[in-house]
Formats: C-alpha cells, sequence, structure tokens
C-alpha cells in the first residue's frame, strides 16, 4: 500500500510536466516498463512510452497554453482519482482539427493506479465528456 503523500507527490509533478509540455518529466512519473495510458472516450490505450508522449504532443501542440487544474483528490490503497479542469485554448491543431481560436474549459476525471515497488504511475484512464469538448471548440 502506498501513502497518500507519495501519490499526491507524484500526481502533482505529473500535472505540472503536463502543463510544463515536458516529455522527460511526464514519463518520469510513470513506470519504466508496462505504463499505460487509456483515453475511454477516444477509445484508445496508448502502451509504450513513445506513444504516451505522442497522445499529450495533440494537445500541446493543439492547445499551447493549456492548463490542468487539480480540484478533487480521492485516495485508495494503491490508487487515486483526481477531478481536473483543463482550460485553454484551441490555437494549434488537434488530432486534424484546424485551430479555431475557440476558449476549452473541459472537466476530467482521470483514475491513476499506481505500482508498489517504484511509487510510480502504472495506468492512468481519463474520462471525459467528448460532446462538451466538441461544442467548446464550435465543431459540433
Amino acid at each position: 500500500m502506498l501513502d497518500r503523500e507519495t501519490m499526491r507527490r507524484v500526481l502533482q509533478e505529473h500535472v505540472d510536466a503536463e502543463n510544463a509540455c515536458d516529455r522527460d518529466r511526464v514519463l518520469a512519473t510513470y513506470v519504466e516498463h508496462g505504463a499505460e495510458f487509456v483515453d475511454v472516450p477516444a477509445g484508445r490505450t496508448y502502451t509504450d512510452s513513445d506513444a504516451i508522449i505522442d497522445n499529450y504532443r495533440n494537445l500541446w501542440d493543439g492547445f499551447p497554453g493549456l492548463v490542468r487544474r487539480i480540484g478533487r483528490w480521492t485516495f485508495g490503497d494503491d490508487a487515486c482519482v483526481i477531478e481536473l479542469t483543463l482550460t485553454g485554448t484551441h490555437d494549434g491543431p488537434y488530432r486534424g482539427i484546424a485551430a479555431t481560436g475557440r476558449k476549452l474549459e473541459l472537466p476530467i476525471a482521470a483514475h491513476f493506479q499506481f505500482d508498489p515497488a517504484s511509487g510510480r504511475i502504472k495506468r492512468e484512464t481519463a474520462y471525459y465528456d467528448t460532446l462538451t469538448f466538441r461544442r467548446q471548440l464550435g465543431i459540433t
């Protein structure tokens, strides 16, 4: 069982690294081998470092000033769920969608399963409303 402070520290670093668009810092929060990122609404699972970073790169390119803010933490024995809000402007291409210049404010729930031995993220599972996302970008 991991203590809450370890999970909180790793997740805060993870979110800070995402906000800084820092590939190496993001990857340092995941286990070295066997990490997964699951994007539930998109139906995609990324299972290696390059694929995980490519997923982030889409957000970093499409929303260069994107900021994630954690609003709530819920802890389990080897897992934590955070509720966060992504805010930014669609100023670049995102998964084939040309920049719209529109503002985004998207609530997300993310479940993080930790590896007890390393104290790092083994699996991240993200849940969000794609209709809200598409409406805010003006593409629905």
